[in-house]
This record gives C-alpha cells, sequence and structure tokens, in this order.
C-alpha cells in the first residue's frame, strides 16, 4: 500500500489534487494523509504541555471530511483517509514526521496558495519543496477537477444530512 501526503488548508483544492492523482496513478491501495503544518511556539511551557491539540483538529470543516468519504467511495483504492498536524517549521523536523508516518510520496500542487488555517500556521509547500522526497506534481493536461468550491459546499452539505 502506497502512503501519500497531502498538503492542505482544508479546501476542496487538496481534494482535487488526491483525484488528479488517482486518475493517473495506478496504484493498488493508497492510504492519504491530509496534513498541515503549524509552527512550533518558543515557550517552554507551551512545547512541555504540547500535545494532540483539540483545537485544532476543531478546525477541520465537516464538509471536508465528507466530502473525504465520497472520494472515498468512489475511489475504492482509498483505504485510509487521516488528517494530521504537523508541529514544526525545519526541513529535518518535517522528514521526521515523513518517516514516522511512513510517507512514500507527497502529492502536491506548487501553483496553489494554501491558506493559513490558524495564526500559527506555517508554509507547508514551502517546506516541502525544500524537503529531498519523492513528490507527485500535476501536469497541466493531468488536472481534470470537476466540481466548483461552491458545488462541493452544497454536496458536503447533501451528504452531511444523509450521515445525520
Amino acid at each position: 500500500m502506497k502512503q501519500i501526503l497531502i498538503p492542505t488548508d482544508f479546501s476542496g483544492q487538496s481534494l482535487d489534487i488526491l483525484t488528479d492523482y488517482l486518475l493517473v496513478s495506478d496504484e493498488n491501495e493508497v492510504s492519504v494523509l491530509f496534513f498541515s503544518a503549524v509552527k512550533l511556539s518558543d515557550s517552554i511551557t507551551d512545547l512541555l504541555l504540547l500535545s494532540k491539540r483539540t483545537k485544532e483538529i476543531e478546525l477541520i470543516p465537516r464538509s471536508f471530511e465528507n466530502y473525504c468519504k465520497c472520494i472515498q467511495t468512489e475511489f475504492s483504492r482509498i483505504k485510509e483517509v487521516r488528517f494530521e498536524y504537523f508541529y514544526g517549521n525545519t526541513v529535518a523536523l518535517f522528514r521526521n514526521f515523513l518517516d514516522a508516518n511512513r510517507i512514500d510520496e507527497i502529492v502536491y500542487d506548487p501553483s496553489i496558495e494554501l491558506q493559513m488555517i490558524t495564526k500559527v500556521s506555517s508554509n507547508a509547500i514551502e517546506m516541502i519543496e525544500r524537503c529531498k522526497w519523492n513528490k507527485w506534481i500535476p501536469s497541466r493536461k493531468e488536472t481534470k477537477s470537476k466540481l466548483t468550491e461552491v458545488e462541493k459546499a452544497n454536496y458536503a452539505q447533501e451528504l452531511e444530512k444523509a450521515f445525520l
């Protein structure tokens, strides 16, 4: 099973990149890890008390989760979809994060500008580009995104109603 990492701001752009990858990939099974980068605090107290923060986890929109479920049912090759925050801002820490999650390939589009989701977010694309790792970048002709942001939001709302 191939483990892929996708930077996200929890908008539809990340899901478009995943869809584009799946349409051209010949992998039988794929595990997807969406991540967002957050800078580490300079405060020793904050570092000592650092844990899986529920505040950041709550920032993941329900519509994004629902759309992930939709893509997972559309592409049976997706065996797992996870969300993680990467805490740090150095390439060495990022490589440790990649190793710890057994990432085989980073899937991203450098032309997309990810929004900062918190005041302490950092630029994940910049870190990815500085890191020497196996990467997949869509060519212009590979992008086949079909839905607009409004259509995705409407679809996610419909899914949310169906799941409730």
